[in-house]
């Protein structure tokens, strides 16, 4: 087991690298050095300034170092007096000091920290210093305080440069989390803890040290995650309340009402506490005011004193101020959508939420905002207090994309046969096939469910109408449903899990003809345009996708609160547009479009763990295959494998083979065999390019070969152009082209993208030994990003330009001439773009020899590449235009080329 670190050690020095070179060189400078350090408190101002004077120090310079404090402030010289002797001071006092601080030190800095709090004699001796330029003078204050005015002179009248220090970035903070924790952190993780922090390193600390301690902060495999919320542990509660300061009991009151109800609305506030306490609150920075449209909303000056003041709360007097909340919402009409949420989990936080109507409207409201922990709550609650089939239904659709598929079996069945009208059966039906399915991988079942649903169903069956018996007011609650439209409903569940078993093309085709039906509703309007945009790409439409998924979300306020997951899906879809159109940077985009829609408390890890498995998809195309294997490793345990293990598995098979790591990637293998399911055929669309790249790196090159194949005609017959034309690219890079060509060609004639065409010309140069051709389709690759498959492109070119040259045998021919230039260039340019592939190994690229360029020429020729001339390169470098000139020369002599003109294209 890993061991725990200690981070009660010194906390480690990242994200301020900027501001350490910026105060080191002004402490370097000749007239007064020195530098204000400004910000607010825990920001790191001390450990900034201490590191500087670590640095100084080590250079043999002296360094003084003070601390002001409250206690020093009234006293003369109060924090210098550790400094001092104990004699009596004589007549002048200011000048003894400042002499005694520096005394004969040739360079001294004098480093004071919380210099807001010095006592004047302090304040006027550091004027002194700077003014007469006797020594550096560093000083560290806190933003916002009251400061003497000797102090404030240090800037504003001597102008020693004040340095403002910000909260910590988000990135930051996840270096220092990694550094301390001497591993990765899980990006979530990561943003939770900054969020919770805001930027304070102090705060961060102790937040990272109590969820240690605690537990929830912990190693998974090698990915440090954080399970919950970080506790609040005894030290930081006690660094908070000692930041709040002591409060008047009304103050107190009003703090804990906006800690358990932030943001709250400042007139349902003021409904309860008094204007002058909130000003009173305000002037402490302890809240602050928001605007939101036309309301003004109140919020804790920072997240952690929500944190403390909710754990310091007794229980019973929690559930007070949670009903007062509560009461004072619902006098003011609570008509917006955020106060249904609010007064569903009020009611139930005070222990009056005996009415399960609000819990599961509440329920609607946090699972259409992906909150799933809050609505798997709220939706037991409202089960609880007799919601029936609507409560089911919810607390349904949250579990299962939650991944806690059995209990959502058993929420269903709970309210199976409970009598119930029309629509609520078909929504039952559809929402447990679904779980049936997906989750439980019993499709059989599924279908059986659907089938039976479908047979009760009539043309003329009464329908309720009523909203407060539909299970989801986008399915249910509208007058005038026929059993047209609950057919329909059936039809689009069945459709999708269709398309998700391997039969697209006809789900598409059906779906297209359903969302022109006028009776369509809004939860089988989104599942219809799931199935398109996730189909069409798989189809070679991309473009068509593309339109479809904005579409989607022009119309968005019509289907979401009916079908929340539905959204993550057309993320999928859009990625795999993007992705199968060779649109790399705009499939990343899709992907970040994903984790804004998650957030990072959704407790949807299944999306989560898709969306991190593509990231590392992405890497692999970008040719950062190493990177795309510690992704895929992130990925694998962010929960139990689920439907979509399969998926993450192949993807590190993949990458690992690739990377030439075959014990990975055989293991990844056979985890990705051992979780593939037939009912998610289409995500599981690398399983497929594992085994045959696992085969390849294994030296089973004719075995790949036949695999890609099989993959090929297999995706030919479920008609499925994009897997193909990936089946067949494979068959291209592991040298046989003629197996693919004439295939590659008819799907770049039919499919969008520019991939699919570069695909085929690729094939087409290979076949015919095209070296200019493939030289091309290198270039195109490149300009796509898809580095690896430039880097094979072009050592393609390369031995397809040797072979040019000579009779016999390809192992036997030697080049010479022009084509034996084109050939050295060609492989100078493929070792350029494998060199930034990681290690990456495949059969194209082992068989890549390249002329050998010295680092010192490798360096001078990618400056004249640049268009930069000899002399200048000779004066960036430090040597000789001569010694520039005679390098260019053995460039040019092993590169096959005559001038530096020609160096941009070899070199990329």
């Amino acid at each position: 087991m890993r061991n725990i670190p200690d981070v009660t050690a010194e906390w480690p020095f990242a994200g301020r690298a900027a501001e350490f070179r910026r105060v080191l060189g002004l402490l370097d400078g000749r007239d007064a050095p020195g530098a204000v350090i400004a910000g607010s408190a825990g920001v790191g101002k001390s450990r900034l300034a201490t590191e500087v004077a670590g640095t100084v120090r080590a250079k043999g310079d002296t360094v003084v170092h003070a601390i002001a404090s409250f206690a020093t402030r009234s006293i003369p010289f109060g924090a210098f007096a550790h400094l001092l002797p104990s004699t009596a001071p004589p007549a002048n006092p200011l000048r003894w000091v400042a002499q005694t601080l520096v005394g004969s030190a040739a360079h001294p800095l004098v480093l004071v920290d919380d210099a807001h709090l010095l006592d004047p004699g302090c304040a006027a001796v550091l004027h002194h210093l700077v003014q007469s330029a006797t020594a550096g003078v560093l000083v560290t204050m806190r933003s916002g305080e009251p400061v003497p005015d000797t102090v404030t002179a240090l800037w504003k009248d001597l102008h020693l440069p004040r340095v403002e220090l910000d909260p910590l970035t988000a990135e930051d903070t996840g270096r220092i989390l990694a550094s301390a924790l001497g591993g990765p952190v899980e990006a979530a993780t990561a943003r939770r803890l900054h969020r919770l922090s805001e930027g304070n390193a102090l705060f961060l600390r102790e937040l990272v040290l109590g969820a240690l301690e605690s537990g929830s902060l912990a190693p998974v495999h090698r990915l440090w995650r954080l399970d919950g919320s970080p506790p609040v542990a005894p030290r930081l509660r006690e660094l908070v309340e000692a930041r709040i300061g002591r409060l008047e009991p009304a103050e107190e009151e009003a703090l804990e009402l906006v800690a358990f109800g932030e943001p709250i609305g400042f007139q349902p506030l003021l409904g309860l506490v008094s204007g002058d306490v909130l000003e009173s609150l305000e002037a402490k920075r302890l809240i602050r005011l928001l605007e939101d449209g036309l309301r003004t909303l109140v919020r804790l000056a920072h997240p952690l004193y929500g944190e403390a003041i909710r754990a310091r709360c007794p229980r019973l007097r929690a559930r007070r101020r949670y009903r007062q909340l509560a009461q004072a919402v619902e006098a003011t009409g609570a008509r917006r959508r955020d106060d249904t949420l609010r007064l569903g989990v009020w009611r139930l936080e005070s222990g009056t939420a005996g009415d399960p109507r609000p819990l599961l409207a509440a329920c609607r409201v946090a699972w259409a905002a992906h909150d799933a922990p809050l609505a798997a709550r709220l939706g037991w609650a409202a089960l609880d207090a007799g919601g029936g089939i609507p409560a089911a239904i919810a607390l349904s659709d949250v579990l299962d994309f939650s991944e806690r598929f059995e209990e959502a079996e058993s929420a269903l069945l709970a309210v199976w046969d409970h009598p119930c009208a029309p629509e609520q059966r078909a929504e039952l039906a559809m929402r447990r096939a679904w779980n049936l399915n997906f989750g439980l991988q019993r499709p059989r079942e599924a279908e059986r469910v659907l089938d039976e649903a479908e047979a009760e169903l009539s043309e003329s069956a009464p329908l309720s109408g009523n909203p407060e018996l539909s299970g989801n007011p986008g399915l249910s609650g509208n007058p005038g449903l026929s059993g047209t439209s609950l057919r329909h409903d059936i039809q689009c569940m069945r459709l999708h899990l269709l398309a998700l078993r391997g039969e697209v093309a006809a789900s598409v085709r059906t779906a297209e003809t359903l969302l022109a039906e006028p009776e369509l509703r809004p939860g089988s309007t989104a599942l219809a345009l799931v199935i398109k945009i996730f189909g069409l790409p798989y189809l070679g439409r991309h473009r068509a996708a593309v339109t479809a998924y904005r579409h989607a979300r022009s119309i968005e306020a019509r289907w979401r609160d009916a079908a929340p997951a539905e959204l993550p899906k057309m993320i999928c879809g859009l990625f795999l547009a993007h992705v199968f159109s060779g649109a790399l940077d705009l499939a990343d985009e899709a992907l970040d479009e994903g984790d804004a829609i998650l957030g990072d408390d959704s407790g949807l890890r299944l999306f989560r763990r898709a969306f991190l498995t593509w990231r590392a998809e992405v890497l692999r195309l970008r040719g950062r295959v190493a990177d795309a294997v510690r992704v895929c490793r992130d990925a694998a345990v962010l929960g139990s494998p689920g439907p979509l293990g399969a998926l993450t598995h192949a993807e590190l098979a993949l990458s690992a083979a690739l990377a030439g790591d075959l014990e990975t990637a055989r293991a990844g293998l056979a985890q990705a065999e051992r979780h593939a399911s037939p009912v998610v055929r289409v995500y599981q669309y690398t399983l497929g390019p594992a085994a045959t790249w696992v085969a390849a790196a294994g030296g089973e090159v004719s075995r790949a070969i036949e695999l890609a194949s099989a993959r090929a005609a297999e995706a030919r017959d479920l008609g499925l152009p994009s897997l193909e034309m990936v089946a067949l690219h494979d068959l291209v890079r592991l040298g046989v082209p003629e197996r693919a060509a004439a295939r590659l060609g008819e799907i770049a004639r039919s499919a969008d993208g520019e991939l699919a065409r570069v695909c085929a010309a690729q094939a087409a140069a290979a076949g015919a030994g095209d070296g200019p051709g493939l030289e091309a389709a290198g270039a195109a690759f490149a300009g796509l990003g898809l580095t690896l498959y430039a880097a094979e492109a072009y050592a393609q070119a390369a031995e397809a330009h040797q072979a040019s040259d000579g009779p016999g045998p390809a192992a036997t021919r030697t080049a010479t001439g022009a084509a034996a230039g084109a050939a050295r260039r060609a492989s100078v340019r493929a070792a350029e773009l494998a060199a930034r592939c990681q290690g990456a190994r495949t059969p194209a690229l082992l068989g890549l020899t390249a002329p050998a360029l010295t680092p010192r020429e490798r360096e001078i020729a990618r400056l004249a590449a640049t268009g930069m001339s000899s002399r200048q390169i000779a004066a960036s470098l430090t040597v000789s235009v001569r010694t520039v000139d005679n390098h260019l020369q053995s460039v040019y002599g092993k590169l096959g080329i005559s001038d530096r003109g020609q160096l941009a294209g070899v070199l990329g």
